[in-house]
């Protein structure tokens, strides 16, 4: 078979002659010089066979009907009608038949999934789609092509047991599958070295049902799943609750707490940190915990203290004013009602063992970063916003022994001023005071702790005269006079954790909650 460039449409008319076969082409469309050498003598069919080859490389290909064989573009095959074969048929197909269609049902695969899968594996002319109602493939390609395709369905077109065999699904109940694998691969990491690849083990994760899919031999799966089951289990809830309360310094002095977890004295044990001193030489300044206790005859409790402490009181109830409060709630109706007293926040945070939880109340307040003037001169400020309020951080760990150590961020930022002066005129720049804290503390579930010793001292100058003659120099000394006063605020925070192990202790917790707020509404309804 030897041709040095000649015209497509004189191949055509040799391979018509050697195949017995009649061709119909439009010739303003089918048409190109083409060169083909064979060093041997071909059969029919592999000349049929390099005439297709040649009809693909000019973007052609060859529809059989009972008649005659369409010559078109591959572009046009899969829109013209061509004979749809099902896998009996298909069989028989014999290759010179080069473009068909295919249905074909599948028995375990979802077809819609399969399309995605398959398509990239077809002619680039071809077409694929999917019947949902019966959960089949329609395929338009080469018998080439649809033939690789049907092998390949048959062998992933298998029952779950079979596709899955040694894949074991887990559904993990009380942690997050995803956090979970990762910490299962960090563990299997290793052992991969020593892996032979029909010992490998592998992990992952599949969100949707929140399951771990497990493949590795019988006897690695059971210590996997031994080791699931000892990481998988119920973890325990804690209700924080939290008052963050400013007190004038005269109110802080008559606060008393019952200190634990450092030394002891009189039977109550103390924790490191600073107290508020009741000595009338200090002011009622802010002094460390050694030296107030120093001040109490307590020296003997002193070796247990840890330096370094901003402060933290742990206790079981709360002395205000000679009376005892039995829990933050009843402490924070109690500052309610009294002048010197101002509740800043009372969140209530319910969180996982070990989970951090976070409670903002306050606004998220425009920033200037950066000021220019424009061609005109006109200035064009650029803002960033930040948050301004109470803010709440706390994530609970429950040990064996039911003391929960709480992770402590406390941060109460105040806006002190809200423009500032830019060029010839003012502009918004919020200026903030920030009191902040942060500790590690531990306490008994239901007990109490306080956290304290954020003091913040404001002053005031104020001045009153006789108008106009206040002003006269040197002599107006006389007809004014001069106020001043100074206030000192001692931000304290009540935290109290309560463990919840079960449901019925959550519901238990919140009827409680429930009642309360019912018993405070009830006054604001009579005075209506």
């Amino acid at each position: 078979m030897q041709f040095d460039n000649i015209e497509l449409r004189d191949l055509i008319r040799f391979v018509s002659n050697i195949m017995g076969k009649n061709f119909v082409y439009d010739e303003a469309v089918v048409k190109g010089r083409v060169t083909v050498l064979s060093p041997k003598s071909l059969t029919k069919e592999e000349v049929f066979r390099v005439f297709e080859s040649v009809l693909n490389y000019y973007g052609f290909t060859v529809i059989a009907t009972p008649e005659v064989y369409k010559i078109v573009r591959a572009a046009d095959a899969k829109g013209m009608a061509v004979e749809t074969l099902d896998r009996a048929k298909f069989m028989d197909l014999s290759p010179e038949e080069k473009v068909a269609t295919l249905v074909h049902p599948l028995e375990y695969l979802d077809s819609n999934t399969m399309v995605g899968i398959f398509r990239p594996l077809m002619s680039r002319d071809a077409y694929l789609a999917s019947v949902p109602s019966a959960n089949s493939l329609i395929m338009i390609d080469t018998s080439s092509n649809l033939q690789r395709l049907r092998n390949l369905i048959a062998q992933v077109d298998l029952p779950v047991s079979r596709q899955l065999s040694g894949i074991e699904v887990y559904n993990v109940q009380h942690t997050n599958a995803a956090d979970l694998a990762k910490a299962l691969q960090a563990l299997l990491a290793e052992g991969k070295k020593a892996q032979t690849p029909k010992e490998k083990i592998f992990v992952t994760s599949y969100p949707a049902t929140n399951s771990l899919l497990i493949s590795a031999p019988p006897e690695d799966t059971r210590e996997i799943r031994r080791i699931i089951e000892e990481i998988d289990q119920f973890r325990p809830q804690v209700l924080v609750e939290a008052a963050i309360v400013e007190l004038s310094l005269d109110k802080g002095e008559t606060l008393g707490v019952e200190w634990a977890l450092g030394g002891s004295k009189d039977g109550t044990k103390i924790l490191g940190g600073n107290i508020i001193s009741t000595d009338s030489s200090s002011g009622g300044a802010l002094v460390p915990l050694a030296s107030g206790l120093a001040q109490e005859n307590a020296a003997t409790a002193l070796s247990a203290l840890k330096p370094g402490f901003n402060l933290g009181v742990v206790g079981s109830t709360i002395q205000f004013g000679g009376v005892t409060f039995p829990s933050v709630q009843a402490f924070v109706q109690a500052v309610a009602s009294d002048q010197k007293g101002n509740i800043l926040s009372t969140p209530q945070l319910l969180t996982v063992n070990n989970e951090e939880a976070e409670v903002l109340v306050g606004s998220n307040t425009p920033y200037t970063t950066s000021v220019r003037l424009d061609a005109a001169g006109n200035p064009i400020t650029n803002f960033d916003y930040r948050d301004v309020g109470v803010k709440l951080k706390v994530k609970p760990y429950i040990n064996r022994d039911g003391l929960v150590y709480l992770n402590i961020f406390t941060e109460v930022t105040v806006i002190t001023s809200t423009l500032a002066q830019v060029g010839s005129g003012l502009q918004p720049a919020p200026t903030t005071q920030k009191r902040s804290t942060k500790t590690t503390v531990g306490v008994r579930d239901s007990q109490t702790i306080v956290i304290s010793g954020l003091i913040q001292d404001n002053s005031t100058d104020n001045e009153q005269g006789v108008p106009f003659l206040r002003h006269i120099p040197l002599l107006g000394r006389l007809f004014q006079y001069t106020n001043k006063s100074s206030s000192r605020i001692n931000l304290l925070v009540f935290l109290t954790p309560r463990i919840i192990y079960d449901s019925e202790t959550l519901q238990k917790i919140s009827d409680e909650k429930k009642s309360q707020q019912q018993k405070l509404l009830v006054p604001q309804r009579g005075t209506e």
